[in-house]
């Protein structure tokens, strides 16, 4: 394989595996430079997914009433799980996505527990409900109108959140922390909530004229609802609707928790020749910023912070797309750092903070040889690695199909997602 091959390999493993929002987090735009960020074609309602042989998606049964959606019930799971989505590999013009579920006790019991029409989403921690027993995602009710539906889990049923007659679109549901409010954008231009069971609907902001509007997370007390539109990051009071803007953050790429310090975010500042990041703590959208690491070189990206469970830790990725290094660092608010021997992204904690659960990207050789002969990065690994860095494991690869390479799962921001169920 030529140097020029390779390069191009290792620049496409990091903005793959560091993704942001399903862009690379060394790719930030600077104020006033904001980027529209692609939305979904909708998905022909009519349509219906091909079948496949992978493990567990032939148990998949079509859901009447919902063109193009099947499910499988979860049935009673207990235990850690791994939630992760990704994109179908069909011949239909059609887009589809399926919902994975893994048993962090057993990966080979992984299977898919939902397919729809659409694309895999970014943000999965704030579609599945905190309690892991249901899925939140928008479907094309018909005529180009996207609506939110509400997945049991458990027995495969399906229900629309409203059934309202509006012709609105509806969109980016996210939980409150108590599962009993979902957040949404409407339209794309205003921020809404309401309650699980479609009550108490109500607008929370319009925000027009700025560029569409991306619904993110709740923060960790349930008082905000965090979303962003263009560049930066906003939270809105739920009860009193006053918001604020961080500037100079990477948009939605943030944790929350509910000790001081509240939140910890990945930020950039414009330097010579580029952005320089960082990642800081600050006791809510509006207090003093601590920075906690920063990038030695523009060559250098830090993103997809996460606490860790019940303590000052947390998880963030780090990669240098001059000598392509990719690495999960864990930090303390002390200081102290280690470096985890596992090259991946997407990273995220266990619900009990002992270990993380990540996606690993490996090269794969095409057909063909000599100077002609390419490879082609695929992330199909999910694994887990204990806290302190010991027994990284690989829990499940989706498997290869008809001689087609596996699958990727979806490596956008909050990729992953996991629930003690």
């Amino acid at each position: 394989m030529n140097r020029k091959l390779l390069r191009s390999l290792a620049g496409m493993a990091l903005a793959l595996m560091l993704g942001t929002g399903c862009g690379a987090v060394g790719d930030l735009p600077r104020e006033g430079e904001a980027r529209a960020a692609a939305s979904p074609a909708p998905a022909t309602a009519a349509a219906s997914a091909p079948p496949e042989t992978s493990a567990g998606v032939d148990m998949l049964r079509p859901v009447p009433g919902f063109p193009g959606v099947e499910t499988r019930p979860m049935g009673t799971a207990r235990g850690e799980h791994v939630f992760v989505t990704r994109n179908v590999l069909t011949s239909s013009s059609v887009a589809f996505s399926e919902l994975w579920v893994v048993p962090l006790a057993n990966g080979a019991e992984a299977r898919a527990v939902v397919r729809y029409p659409g694309h895999a989403t970014p943000w999965l921690s704030s579609r599945i409900s905190p309690n892991g027993s249901r899925y939140a995602l928008d479907l094309d009710r018909g005529g180009g109108v996207r609506r939110i539906a509400i997945v049991n889990l458990a027995d495969g049923t399906l229900r629309w959140l409203l059934s309202d007659d509006t012709n609105v679109s509806d969109s980016q549901p996210v939980w409150d922390p108590t599962g009993r409010r979902i957040a949404f954008t409407r339209d794309g231009a205003g921020v809404w909530v309401t309650n699980v069971d479609g009550s108490g609907t109500r607008r929370l902001a319009s925000l027009p004229g700025g560029g569409a509007v991306y619904v993110h997370q709740w923060t960790a007390d349930g008082r905000n609802v965090a979303f962003y539109q263009g560049i930066g990051y906003d939270t809105m009071d739920v009860a009193t609707g006053a918001s604020v803007h961080m500037s100079n953050v990477v948009s939605a790429d943030a944790s929350w928790r509910l000790a001081s310090p509240q939140l910890i975010a990945h930020a950039y500042t414009a330097v010579a020749g580029g952005d320089e990041q960082s990642i800081f703590s600050a006791d809510g959208s509006a207090g003093t910023r601590t920075v906690l690491a920063r990038g030695a070189a523009i060559s250098e990206s830090l993103g997809q912070p996460r606490w860790r469970p019940g303590t000052d830790e947390f998880l963030y990725a780090f990669s240098d797309y001059r000598t392509g290094r990719a690495e999960l660092r864990v930090r303390s608010l002390t200081g102290d750092e280690r470096i985890l021997p596992a090259s991946g992204g997407s990273g995220t904690w266990t619900s009990d903070g002992s270990a993380i659960a990540y996606i690993r990207g490996e090269e794969i050789q095409l057909p063909g040889t000599g100077e002609d002969a390419q490879r082609a990065l695929v992330l199909a690994e999910i694994r887990v690695i204990e806290a302190d860095g010991t027994r990284d494991r690989l829990l499940y690869r989706t498997p290869a199909a008809d001689g087609q390479l596996p699958p990727n799962w979806c490596v956008c921001n909050d990729a992953i997602a996991t629930r003690r169920l």
